[in-house]
């Protein structure tokens, strides 16, 4: 990830405070990838599991990085050392936010995070100056990074927070102490990290021990709305409209604006985009592909069925791939999926060694195979579809199912 820094002399002067030593160089922007250096640039040395970005300082500064920081130790004279590296970002973007007057929306749950937040900047932008996390940059390091980039003189900022451990939604909204707390929903996602679904509610909920205003649409549902949709905008779609919505009359009314409703809202919904791989359909020349690619948990998957029903003239596939973290008992889950989908889809194809747990139930489907790879998926697909048919495709990020998308829009 790399931004550019708005707020230049903004930046400086906070940063700067920190440090003994004058910080005369100019910094322009802030990486924490070696690889998309640019001049002038602050690159900050991250340690994970798999990588360890303090090996590329010096490669960094050869790029033309003006400085390089982390909690380890480098004889370079343009190496900044601090004790933390996640206690000092929390120190300077707390310090960076104290010049921001405006207000802001912090969105978190286990699904429908990244198109509520959308939304809920989309229509909030009829009004208001709006600065957002784009795309997934919803985590300890990208979300202040993201932050970093806004400028000072926005009314509003719209930030996704997302956790796959204990501890995560607690540092970013005691960070950002959100003036909207928003969760979406919690489920059953991430448990390798989390343990238990208890720890998954307690720690979303934790946004809302930092938030002066607090929207809980896991205990209770949100406004309906009066808008007929058509088939191509799912439940899940909608449950995420009525939340944004919610949030946003309310933000309204204490501007003093009407509420966004009926005609209203449809007017600024016209220009709406779907986020990428989260069910936005593409319509090809013989077929459709739902394209919910993105990630997948057990109530994300059963939603996205759910819509796939709704296409009553279409034949129906389903390509389910493994849905990942989900702790000791993947297996059932994933057999529960099988389950659910019986019915609502004609055709079931799996992919991935847990996926492949939602075939006990093969029986109830038209045809129902599991692949081992995506180049043998596709071709049986490419054999198969034809006008009228219509394609969900849904597992977890790390399934790549994108690359077959991608691929599938060569179809001719």
């Amino acid at each position: 990830m790399r931004i550019d820094l708005k707020e230049k002399n903004h930046f400086l002067t906070v940063f700067e405070a920190f440090f003994d030593q004058s910080i005369n160089r100019p910094i322009n922007g802030i990486s924490i990838d070696s690889r998309n250096i640019k001049k002038n640039d602050l690159f900050i040395a991250i340690k994970g599991e798999n990588f360890d970005g303090n090996d590329f300082v010096d490669q960094a500064l050869q790029d033309g990085a003006s400085y390089t920081l982390s909690s380890y130790e480098n004889e370079n004279s343009h190496h900044l050392l601090v004790e933390d590296l996640n206690v000092f970002i929390k120190r300077l973007l707390i310090n960076w936010l104290k010049s921001f007057n405006g207000r802001i929306v912090g969105i978190t749950g286990s699904n429908g995070k990244t198109t509520t937040k959308d939304l809920i900047a989309h229509l909030l932008q009829s009004k208001f100056k709006v600065e957002k996390t784009l795309g997934n940059y919803n985590t300890s390091i990208s979300v202040p990074l993201s932050i970093l980039s806004f400028t000072l003189d926005s009314e509003i900022y719209v930030l996704e927070l997302g956790a796959n451990k204990v501890g995560d939604i607690e540092y970013l909204s005691s960070i950002v102490k959100p003036d909207y707390g928003v969760i979406t929903s919690i489920a059953a996602a991430h448990l390798d990290g989390f343990g238990s679904i208890e720890n998954i509610e307690k720690e979303k909920k934790s946004i809302l021990n930092h938030s002066k205003k607090k929207f809980n649409f896991h205990e209770t549902k949100p406004n309906s709305l009066a808008i007929n949709f058509k088939e191509d905008k799912s439940n899940i779609f909608v449950k995420n409209l009525e939340i944004a919505s919610h949030v946003v009359n309310d933000i309204f009314n204490e501007s003093n604006f009407p509420d966004l409703n009926g005609d209203l809202l449809t007017n600024c919904l016209e220009s709406f985009k779907m986020p990428p791989g989260r069910g936005e359909i593409l319509s090809l020349n013989k077929f459709k592909i739902i394209d919910d690619s993105y990630n997948a948990n057990p109530e994300s998957v059963k939603a996205a069925l759910d819509h796939l029903s709704c296409f009553k003239k279409y034949r129906k596939f389903f390509v389910f791939g493994d849905m990942k973290e989900l702790g000791d008992n993947e297996e059932s889950f994933h057999s529960e999926i099988g389950q659910y989908a019986d019915g609502k889809t004609d055709i079931l194809f799996t992919i991935g060694k847990l996926a492949k747990n939602a075939q006990s139930n093969s029986n109830n489907f038209a045809l129902s195979l599991h692949f081992n790879d995506n180049f043998s998926l596709l071709e049986k697909l490419t054999e198969l579809l034809t006008d009228g048919d219509i394609i969900l495709i849904k597992g977890s990020r790390s399934m790549q199912l994108d690359q077959l998308i991608d691929e599938l829009k060569n179809v001719k």
